[in-house]
């Protein structure tokens, strides 16, 4: 059983400014850093969620549909109310036409799209 001696590498000293506090921008700048980071990974959440892209449309009956669906979430960023930045739109992604409702928050400005897809037509 031996026992290590410590080395004079493995003592290092501390930096100078190891305890000083961070200048107000700093803790600013990590904020936003933090802010940022927050932000892609929800955005990254909402294209995985139904309706979040043109591959996980939200399956609704009519058009008329559209509108309400889109309106009745909250902003994922923040929480508040979304508005539509007009009517919806109709694309068409690979075989398939799509109802693409394009929304915008009023309080914190994200954009984002919301896909749908219609039930069958009848002739």
């Amino acid at each position: 059983m031996s026992a290590r001696l410590a080395r004079p590498s493995d003592m290092k000293k501390k930096s100078k400014g190891a305890g000083r506090e961070q200048r107000a921008r700093a803790v600013r700048r990590e904020a936003d850093r933090e802010a940022e980071k927050l932000r892609r990974d929800v955005s990254k959440l909402v294209e995985l969620s139904p309706g979040g892209s043109p591959e996980r449309p939200v399956q609704l009956a009519s058009a008329s549909q559209v509108e309400v669906e889109a309106l009745a979430e909250p902003c994922p960023f923040c929480g508040e109310r979304l508005r539509l930045e007009g009517p919806h739109e109709v694309e068409s992604h690979g075989s398939e036409r799509l109802r693409v409702a394009r929304l915008v928050c009023g309080a914190c400005r994200a954009r984002l799209n919301r896909y749908y897809r219609l039930g069958a037509t009848l002739n």
